[in-house]
């Protein structure tokens, strides 16, 4: 959720990436906005009676048991994942180039070859 400003009056945004929509097969608007002034009284009573003396323990019992129900794999992590892994490949065939590269151009007793200057055309 994003906090927006509009006309001096408090608005709360959530924006439901489409992506995630798609994925999970789920029907959901793009984005919902709601006054602030029309939803903090309600949620305030809320708050206050589910984790008030009486009815804590039940709260936390409840978001304990919904933590662990979730075993659904995350597609947007599980597409991180993926894509940083095949960077990590790449990094380490980069690395294993510049490695071969340098070999081959060091000198025989293992000291640098001199830094040559490049011209570019202009423009560049």
């Amino acid at each position: 959720m994003q906090a927006q400003h509009s006309h001096d009056v408090a608005y709360y945004r959530c924006r439901f990436p489409q992506e995630y929509a798609l994925a999970n097969i789920i029907d959901h608007p793009r984005n919902v906005i709601m006054r602030e002034d029309v939803m903090i009284g309600p949620l305030d009573a809320w708050l206050a009676t589910a984790f008030d003396p009486v009815g804590r323990e039940q709260t936390i019992r409840a978001l304990a048991t919904a933590s662990l129900d979730d075993d659904r794999p995350d597609p947007i992590a599980a597409a991180a994942r993926a894509a940083i892994e095949e960077c990590d490949t790449k990094l380490e065939r980069y690395r294993a180039a510049l490695e071969a590269a340098r070999i081959r151009r060091s000198s025989p007793d293992g000291s640098e070859p001199p830094k040559r200057l490049v011209s570019l055309p202009n423009g560049i």
